[in-house]
């Protein structure tokens, strides 16, 4: 459960006293014209003359103005309670969503330092060893093939920044071209393979399927489910590539710990990440899953996770067929 900073408890306190406040102030308005309307019929009431051979149509006359008085005033204290209450309603949520975004923001903020102090601070460190120390030269070639790692990653992360917000400006330049997504898959998997090598990527790719897209968004897309897949999974991946009909699908499977359903939809969301120390305690930036997402729908395509059996997770892109 997240406890909300006491700043935060405070402003939402003050809200609800003041909106308190403003129902309580518009019923009390409301009871004092009753009332005031209450008073002058009864006067005008008094100031009937019985005997006056119009007196009943004149009773009747000011009761009805009387009743016609009452339920205007019903009528307009309930259209300002429902405004009153609809603007309350409309400002809670912008403000729950504004303190929601700004927290996602410094929780990102805080991610992104992280991985971008990480690979530099590594990548320091190996070659300050090698320009201090005569290595042998297999030690070399671990200290730079580390190194070379580790500018790879911090290559991918600033490749996220930047598209990211190219694809919320809407500055980012659509190339489509047609494209053997087959080659370009099994390009990213080869690629993941060196990069992680103590994990097996097993690979079952139908050959020469064609797809019209951006060549570098859909490879940011492949990588970005790769490396999500292990991160979170220390067990073997499956990646399949198959055309059905009109369709493309790209599956990728792994035996992590999976996703709650609730949170289903919402590791689509920028910044988002599921709610478990297993989780936060890997690496990330809640971006990557953000950007296949708005990648796959820039290409006509969807995405969506389904469970994996016995654990995991599958993540199925699906993608039109080039025509």
């Amino acid at each position: 459960m997240v406890t909300k900073p006491k700043k935060i408890q405070t402003i939402y306190f003050i809200y609800w006293v003041m909106l308190a406040y403003i129902v309580a102030a518009l019923i009390w308005w409301f009871i004092a014209l009753d009332r005031q309307n209450e008073e002058m019929t009864n006067f005008l009431l008094f100031a009937l003359d019985k005997d006056h051979p119009q007196y009943v149509e004149d009773v009747e006359r000011i009761n009805d103005f009387r009743s016609r008085k009452q339920t205007q005033y019903l009528g307009e204290g309930l259209t300002f309670l429902l405004l009153i209450i609809g603007v309350a309603i409309f400002v809670f949520r912008a403000v729950r969503n504004q303190f929601k975004l700004n927290q996602e923001r410094q929780s990102f903020m805080m991610a992104v330092t992280h991985e971008l102090k990480t690979p530099i601070a590594v990548s320091k460190l190996n070659l300050e060893t090698l320009l201090k120390r005569k290595l042998e030269e297999p030690v070399q070639q671990k200290f730079l093939n580390n190194t070379l790692d580790e500018m790879n990653r911090l290559n991918a992360l600033c490749s996220n920044l930047l598209m990211s917000s190219q694809l919320e400006s809407g500055g980012f330049s659509f190339t489509p071209e047609k494209i053997d997504i087959s080659i370009l898959l099994e390009s990213c998997i080869k690629d993941a393979t060196i990069r992680f090598p103590s994990r097996n990527i097993h690979a079952h790719v139908h050959p020469e399927i064609m797809v019209t897209g951006d060549r570098f968004q859909l490879q940011v897309a492949f990588n970005n489910l790769l490396d999500n897949a292990v991160k979170y999974s220390k067990d073997d991946i499956h990646v399949s590539l198959q055309s059905k009909e009109d369709t493309i699908q790209i599956q990728i499977a792994d035996n992590g710990l999976g996703i709650p359903d609730a949170d289903k939809q919402k590791v689509f969301q920028k910044f988002y990440r599921v709610g478990n120390d297993a989780t936060k305690s890997a690496k990330g930036t809640g971006l990557g899953l953000y950007l296949v997402q708005r990648i796959a729908v820039k290409h006509g395509g969807n995405i969506h996770v389904s469970d994996n059996h016995p654990s995991g997770s599958i993540f199925n892109l699906q993608l039109p067929v080039s025509t």
